[in-house]
């Protein structure tokens, strides 16, 4: 997978890649695959499934690959859906980005936006375990984990246990249990196209290559 994020980014770098793709051309099991239990309420989207202690989804966050699928297909939403049976902090995390989620909702920014809560707190995160280093002792310290996406989202802990009192909450953490069975196919980052069809990982051998297989997948 690293080698394929490698040509993936020299291919972005020097931009050399021509390709194209056309509905016909794909194929199921090849170039993507269809969920046997769709995400509900997603067409017209693009959902990045991803763990805040997956590498190659650091590597995805670095070169903004949702917002550059964005500037091309401004006509889908993007999301992300963390996978809760990753690392010591599943929950936590699921908590404060279900929370950011809202907000960025509540304030019309699309979670791609580098302005968004979304992208600060998984840059947070990305940081704080990637960089730092910092493990929290390993699920002994949940308040510590909270306090890293917290401060990147500037709330309080008090805010984000209110959130989690209301249905809204409720309801974005629901829709996040999707991404467990997902991250089971091929691991993280998963990209998934209108709740219905999950590229495959050998498909994304360029940033064009994703925006077409995403543009196809959109129009199914």
């Amino acid at each position: 997978m690293q080698n394929k994020f490698n040509m993936f980014l020299r291919s972005a770098l020097l931009a050399a890649f021509v390709f194209g793709v056309s509905a016909n051309a794909l194929s199921e099991g090849k170039e993507y695959i269809t969920l046997k239990t769709p995400i509900p309420n997603a067409q017209n989207s693009l959902i990045e499934v991803f763990s805040y202690r997956c590498t190659h989804c650091y590597d995805h966050h670095k070169f903004n690959t949702i917002s550059k699928v964005k500037e091309k297909l401004p006509q889908l939403t993007y999301k992300f859906y963390p996978v809760s049976s990753m690392g010591d902090y599943g929950k936590q995390a699921n908590e404060i980005f279900a929370f950011a989620a809202f907000k960025d909702e509540q304030n019309k920014v699309s979670q791609s936006d580098k302005n968004s809560l979304t992208h600060k707190a998984s840059e947070a995160y990305f940081n704080a375990y990637f960089k730092k280093k910092q493990r929290w002792g390993n699920g002994a310290n949940p308040e510590a984990f909270y306090e890293v996406g917290l401060k990147a989202i500037s709330a309080s802990k008090e805010d984000l246990d209110n959130f989690l009192k209301t249905p809204e909450a409720g309801e974005i953490l629901k829709s996040y249990e999707s991404a467990n069975d997902i991250s089971k196919n091929y691991g993280t980052p998963a990209f998934v196209v209108n709740g219905k069809y999950q590229i495959t990982p050998q498909a994304i051998t360029s940033p064009q290559a994703l925006i077409e297989i995403t543009e196809e997948l959109s129009k199914m």
